[in-house]
């Protein structure tokens, strides 16, 4: 394998565009594992949901937003493939290395796009995914991007997906508001009161 770039093989998978979208990723695990709780029944598999569907809140939420105006959404659905620039992406959480049959499957939509955006370039062909490989608790050990041949790997890159800004919060925070002490009694206690002789 060369050590070849995203960006030799398309102009649009820039190394900004790439470490963006690769922080969405990594915010959307974090929402994640923030929230995961063995002691209510959270266990690996709803974790994994929950990062996926937080994942791909984080690109949907940012695409066409400003700074993300390249950023687009080919196919919203649990499938989930979108779009940095014209060229389509998906995300999987697994080993860049050993990318598994469903990984590895290019639906319609993804080739077709890749069709019109490639024609017979050198990039033509390749499935584009971000590998988020993970240790034993779920947390993020880093982010590749990987364009698959088949089987083959073409290239991996290594994404420092730290580097990448986070949005800023949907809804600004509010100003705390003072209250004042709270009065305390025994409920019922001033009824009692007006029916006891004095």
């Amino acid at each position: 394998m060369s050590e070849s770039k995203p960006w030799d093989f398309h102009a649009h998978l820039t190394h900004e565009a790439l470490v963006a979208v690769a922080g969405l990723i990594a915010q959307g695990r974090s929402d994640a594992l923030i929230r995961h709780n063995e002691e209510i029944g959270d266990d690996s598999w709803t974790l994994g949901c929950s990062a996926f569907q937080f994942a791909r809140f984080q690109i949907k939420k940012a695409a066409g937003a400003s700074g993300f105006e390249w950023l687009a959404i080919i196919d919203p659905t649990k499938q989930f493939i979108f779009q940095i620039g014209d060229v389509p992406v998906r995300f999987y959480k697994g080993d860049a290395d050993q990318p598994s049959d469903r990984t590895l499957r290019q639906t319609f939509s993804e080739l077709n796009q890749l069709a019109f955006t490639f024609g017979d370039e050198k990039g033509a062909g390749l499935a584009y995914r971000f590998a988020v490989e993970t240790d034993f608790d779920g947390a993020i050990t880093s982010i590749k991007f990987v364009g698959l041949r088949g089987e083959s790997r073409v290239f991996v890159w290594d994404v420092p997906y730290t580097e990448a800004v986070s949005l800023p919060p949907a809804a600004p925070a509010t100003e705390g508001v003072d209250l004042p002490k709270p009065e305390v009694r025994v409920p019922g206690a001033d009824e009692i009161a007006k029916t006891e002789p004095a």
